[in-house]
């Protein structure tokens, strides 16, 4: 039954006091959707004994209405309800310090993307003001960066503009290595020093690539099965099934983002170096496109990635197919 309903500052210890409070010798179970506020309430309510789960909010079932009708009070009500009934699955909670390694490493992918645009944005610039540049060139050599400085503009404006383009790709830049270099001095400590010495003896995988493997996976114990590690990173098919209908639409939608990038990026470079991988690349090519004979060769590369970890065993060719 529904004893009260209140609302109070997200505060874990005027919680616990409200709780004490009013329901002296109770045993206490609380829930809340994954969001901004991360894990840091859960960690709290866990240190002042209250138990505490964190679920998927695209996982807690929920009528017609409540979707259509969606505000925190029916939420509220929504998950108390299932959680009364058993029906939530909690989601992994991660150790702090991995949560934050994988901070470092998400904010590096961040500034890659950032450069990228940096870059995009100076090219639209020159083309858009029909300005000439000696080359457009995807790697930015010192001397590029340099002649793109040095480069005649029709007005002291259209210079300005180029000089702080110019000016926040550099400091994309800086900062970029900056993070670069912290996960490379990351790697060197354990919990990942040791991990990073068999994944990284995979061919398609180097320091940032494993660096972000382990720290999105974190703990590859908790994936009992092969299936069950690709479906954490996406590389299923989104079936829709009814009745003798069966609708295969492309890969699920429900990802890791940051785990099934770096996942497919690999298996591009790894069928590049292993010509054992480049054969089944093209033997899937001749039953379906590229596209998904490479998410083929994704789910080979997190064998691999499972294998070396459980085992703790460097990668030989020839081990895993």
């Amino acid at each position: 039954m529904e004893l009260a309903g209140f609302s109070q500052n997200p505060d874990a210890e005027l919680l616990s006091k409200y709780f004490k409070k009013n329901y002296p010798g109770a045993k206490i179970r609380v829930v809340y959707e994954a969001g901004f506020c991360g894990f840091g309430i859960q960690r709290s309510l866990t240190k002042l004994g209250i138990e505490c789960i964190v679920v998927n909010a695209a996982d807690v079932p929920a009528s017609d209405k409540e979707r259509k009708r969606k505000d925190d009070k029916r939420d509220a009500r929504k998950l108390s309800r299932e959680l009364a009934e058993g029906s939530l699955k909690a989601i992994y909670i991660p150790e702090q310090m991995m949560e934050h390694a994988r901070s470092l490493v998400r904010q590096r992918y961040r500034l890659v993307k950032d450069q990228t645009r940096c870059k995009n944005r100076i090219r639209h610039l020159l083309m858009f003001s029909g300005v000439e540049a000696a080359g457009i060139q995807d790697r930015w050599s010192q001397k590029y960066v340099k002649n793109l400085q040095e480069l005649e503009c029709v007005t002291g404006a259209l210079r300005s503009t180029l000089h702080l383009g110019i000016e926040e790709y550099l400091q994309v830049r800086r900062l970029l290595k900056d993070a670069t270099l912290a996960i490379r001095k990351l790697s060197k400590e354990e919990p990942f020093l040791s991990v990073q010495e068999f994944l990284q003896s995979i061919d398609g995988i180097g320091l940032i690539t494993g660096m972000l493997v382990q720290t999105e996976i974190q703990d590859i114990y908790r994936f009992k099965t092969l299936d069950s590690l690709c479906d954490y990173c996406g590389l299923v098919p989104d079936i829709y099934s009814s009745d003798e209908k069966k609708v295969i639409k492309g890969i699920t939608p429900r990802c890791n983002e940051f785990l099934r990038e770096a996942i497919i990026e690999s298996s591009w470079m790894l069928i590049r170096k292993d010509p054992a991988m480049l054969m089944k690349y093209n033997e899937y090519k001749r039953r379906m496109n590229e596209n998904k004979a490479i998410i083929r060769i994704g789910k080979h590369l997190l064998s691999r990635i499972r294998y070396v970890w459980k085992n703790r065993k460097k990668y030989e060719r020839g081990i895993v197919g």
